[in-house]
């Protein structure tokens, strides 16, 4: 049997490798843990066929990316998110965006727990995935900056976790062109670009450079009023949010769930690195469905 990739192979991968390499690699840890994603297909198509129907969006998996207006659908779970984030200094700051509310702020049955593992959330994440992913994460993020940085997210760049992923951002606050949007490069686009700039790690690209290469109305906005809903592969769609806002306009604050499948290069084989826990506060409780769906088994 042909060795899985290293610890150490994953590493690189996630910090300098470019599309292709990245591709590989998918693939390579894809066939050492081909009974976890056989058993994670299982899973999502039975998951679909209780929830037939179900779920908020389709988003084409040539594209990658599509917003939907889901003010009233969303309103518990903002109004915890708000109210979890409200006079919190920021846990992390990224140079882009600060981070007022984590994961583990929030209890296991919290609005935001519920919302990400609803029908409405999860159906169209499994048909864009064609399995059930993992819940890895969620956050709440502010965009605090008055002024650009070089060299962040305020840049077009891909996350380097896999070549498949899915982050649902739902908008806490009103927002419109002067508001620092989050941008979304379709899929199919994105690879154009890749292919043309030879992209590799996690690179930043210059607005002007992606409109001589595929032109700015390629580029999909996430404005609208608050319970806006992106949903995003952002490990194959280049992207960035959290530009400064006008004088006079509010502080753009997002709710950000983060999906993965066993392919990402944050999780090990065979236990050769300590597995990443974002959701302490939830337990495995014996239901297939749910511990897969939480990391704690077929990854």
């Amino acid at each position: 049997m042909t060795q899985p990739p290293t610890k150490d192979e994953r590493t690189h991968a996630y910090r300098h490798a470019t599309w292709p390499e990245r591709e590989s690699m998918h693939d390579a840890i894809a066939a050492h843990k081909a009974d976890a994603i056989a058993k994670r297909i299982e899973l999502g198509e039975r998951y679909l066929e209780t929830h037939a129907g179900a779920g908020a969006a389709n988003v084409p998996y040539e594209r990658a990316v599509a917003t939907l207006d889901l003010v009233n659908a969303t309103s518990a779970v903002r109004e915890e998110a708000i109210a979890t984030a409200k006079g919190r200094a920021s846990q992390h700051d990224s140079g882009s965006l600060q981070y007022p509310a984590l994961a583990h702020d929030f209890a296991a049955d919290s609005e935001a727990i519920r919302f990400a593992t609803s029908p409405l959330i999860l159906a169209p994440i499994i048909r864009y995935c064609g399995m059930l992913p993992v819940l890895f994460n969620f956050f709440v993020t502010r965009a605090y900056q008055d002024a650009i940085n070089d060299q962040s997210a305020h840049h077009f760049h891909m996350d380097p976790e896999d070549t498949v992923s899915f982050k649902v951002f739902v908008q806490l606050t009103d927002v419109d062109d002067d508001c620092g949007p989050f941008h979304a490069l379709p899929a199919n686009r994105t690879r154009d670009v890749l292919d043309a700039v030879g992209y590799s790690g996690i690179t930043f690209l210059t607005d002007e450079r992606i409109e001589a290469l595929v032109g700015w109305d390629s580029v999909v906005k996430l404005t609208g009023p608050a319970g806006t809903v992106g949903f995003v592969d952002t490990t194959r769609c280049l992207h960035f949010g959290g530009r400064p806002r006008k004088a006079g306009k509010p502080v753009r604050d997002q709710l950000v769930f983060q999906y993965l499948l066993p392919t990402s290069l944050l999780f090990p084989i065979d236990a050769d690195a300590k597995p990443p826990r974002f959701l302490p506060q939830l337990d495995a409780n014996g239901d297939e469905h749910w511990d897969a769906l939480i990391g704690a088994r077929f990854t």
